[in-house]
Formats: C-alpha cells, structure tokens, sequence
C-alpha cells in the first residue's frame, strides 16, 4: 500500500479532517456539542431492567426489540456501507456523535448491570458483513474468559452489540452458546468446548434492538450466506465496572462528549487491537500508526 494514501486512495489527512466527514454524511453530527446535550436516555421500566439483568446473570446475555432510540439508525447504517464502498473501515463511523450517542442513551440499563459507577473502555468496533463477498463474522471465542465475572456470576463487563441493518441467519447473524446450557463456562475448562448443538441459539435481531453479553460467554458471527440479501451492518463497545482491575485503559466517561482528536486516537487502537481478527488485512496495523493526528 501507497504509504502517503489510504485504500481507494484517500490521503490520510482527509481522513483527520471534521468537515471532510460532516460532507460526507451531513445528516449526522461531528462533536456538535447542543446536539448531545439535547439527547435523552432510552424510557425502560423497572420491569425491563429486572429482566434484563437478571437473564445476563443467568444465560450470560440480553437481547431486545427495536427500541425508540430517537436517533437515525438507517442512516448511520447507510454510512457504514458508503464507508465500505469507498474502501474506508467501517468503525471510522465512530467519527460522528451518533454512534456514541446509542451507548449514552444505553445508561439506565448499562447502569442496573454494571453499577451506577460503570464506565467506557476504549474498545469498539463495526462490521459490514456482505453475503455477496462470501463474508463471516469472527469466529467463535470467549473474550476474556471467566474473570471477567464475578463468583455470582454477575459481569464485571459487558459487551454490547447494536444492529444498524436485520440480522439474520443468511448475512451472518450472531450465535452463542447460552451460560446455563454451555458445562464448561466460568471453569477452569471454559477452553474445552462440550456444549450440545441443539444449545446452540441463533439471535436474529432486527435494526434498532439492542444485544449484550459477558466476556466469558461463547459467541461468533455465521457465514453469511451467497443470496441475494442485505448485508449485516453493526457496532459493538465495551463498558465495565468501575470497582474491579481495569480491564483496558483509559477509562472514557460513559456520557461526556470525546473530541474529534480523542476518537481518532480510540480508533487508530482498535486497528491494532482487532488485527488478529482481520490477519489478511495488512494495512490495519498502518493505519494504527498514522491515523491519529
């Protein structure tokens, strides 16, 4: 690769640049600061947040309807397919205030999991699986195993996985392997997989429903499937306790307004810190180097 250019020959410096971005998707904000103010949490009752809690205890994950985010979910999914059509990564969505702004309005059920206290690590990241290109997501794994939860089984943190496109089955919708159906989870043998196929639970999950899991549970995106269906666009963060070991620095404050310079920095990390997951991608760990500014 060019090393004063970036895929489809974009210089890197247009990519540092706010209104290069605030061009490209007008209908969405770069650190419009009264547009984040004027945002509002998501409405649940008490009922939803028992549950909801309560299953990520037991089966290790949470999963939602489309909820009323007040927020344009199809066109920051639009925006992660131009991204992709100009040969651009798609977690550079993370530019605009939107795709922050979901997890923001996430706080009260963020809040009842994790404590009141909990915080954002610097830890995220889009996908834009095509079934026209054959495309998967990861393969199965456990993040970061049972330490990462309490002997209750409570979380010390969490995944959340929003869909921007319907996932289904054939453009590679997320499987797991539930907590209370999988013999090895939170052991010592967590690595030893003997869960039952039939254990095994598709979560097809409509734009705008909201997933979350633990680190310690089995989980993989499918191989899409060579039909002529939409792809799979979607964004996942990472939020943790505030009172057990950090598990990746720094901690972001879950509500405050980062930088345009602070999100080119976070993403530039994430280049290096997913690269195992894209090994045929060799202009990640460049792009790790010379994205920020």
């Amino acid at each position: 690769m060019n090393q004063q250019s970036f895929y489809g020959g974009f210089a890197v410096e247009r990519l540092r640049d706010p209104a290069f971005w605030q061009q490209l998707a007008p209908e969405l904000h770069v650190g419009d600061a009264d547009f984040w103010q004027a945002q509002t949490a998501l409405e649940l009752d008490e009922t939803q947040l028992a549950t909801l809690n309560e299953r990520t205890i037991r089966e290790g994950y949470f999963q939602t309807d489309p909820v009323d985010w007040q927020l344009p979910i199809a066109r920051m999914g639009a925006l992660i397919h131009t991204l992709r059509q100009m040969q651009i990564p798609p977690v550079l969505g993370f530019v605009y205030d939107e795709f922050w702004l979901v997890y923001v309005k996430m706080r009260p059920l963020l809040a009842r999991i994790l404590g009141d206290d909990y915080v954002t690590l610097p830890n995220m990241w889009a996908w834009h699986i095509d079934p026209a290109q054959n495309e998967h997501g990861w393969k199965p794994h456990r993040d970061r195993g049972r330490i990462s939860l309490f002997e209750d089984g409570r979380p010390r943190i969490l995944n959340i996985w929003l869909p921007l496109s319907d996932a289904t089955p054939l453009n590679g919708c997320m499987y797991l392997v539930p907590a209370d159906r999988d013999p090895t989870y939170n052991t010592p043998d967590e690595m030893s997989m003997q869960y039952q196929l039939n254990d095994i639970r598709a979560l097809p999950a409509p734009a705008g429903s909201m997933l979350g899991w633990n680190q310690a549970v089995l989980h993989w995106g499918s191989h899409s499937a060579p039909r002529n269906v939409p792809p799979r666009i979607s964004i996942g963060a990472e939020f943790q306790r505030s009172d057990t070991e950090a598990f990746s620095q720094p901690w972001l404050n879950p509500t405050a307004m980062p930088t345009f310079a602070d999100r080119l920095l976070i993403i530039a990390a994430q280049f290096q810190r997913y690269r195992h997951h894209h090994p045929d991608d060799a202009g990640l760990a460049w792009l790790a180097d010379n994205l920020a500014p």
